[in-house]
C-alpha cells in the first residue's frame, strides 16, 4: 500500500471513505469507515480525537462487517 498517513489534526477522510487508521497512543492500524464524523471499525466507533493518522483504502480493501450480514 502507497498511500500517505495522514494526520486527523491535519484533514478527515471524506463522508463514506474506506481507511486504515491508528488511535492515539497505539501503533497498530485498524481498517474501518469514516461516517458521520467518526472512524468505525468492525468493533467499535471511535471520535476524531481519539484518532492519530488515517490513510485511504481502496472499497475492494474493507473487511467485512458479519454484524450487518443479512442470515437467512
Amino acid at each position: 500500500m502507497d498511500a500517505e498517513w495522514v494526520q486527523t489534526s491535519r484533514l478527515l477522510p471524506s463522508e463514506g471513505q474506506v481507511v486504515q487508521f491508528v488511535l492515539e497512543h497505539r501503533d497498530l492500524a485498524m481498517t474501518g469507515v469514516y461516517n458521520r464524523s467518526r472512524f468505525a471499525s468492525r468493533w467499535s466507533q471511535y471520535d476524531v480525537t481519539a484518532v492519530r493518522e488515517w490513510r485511504n483504502l481502496p472499497p475492494q480493501a474493507r473487511t467485512p462487517n458479519p454484524a450487518s450480514e443479512s442470515r437467512v
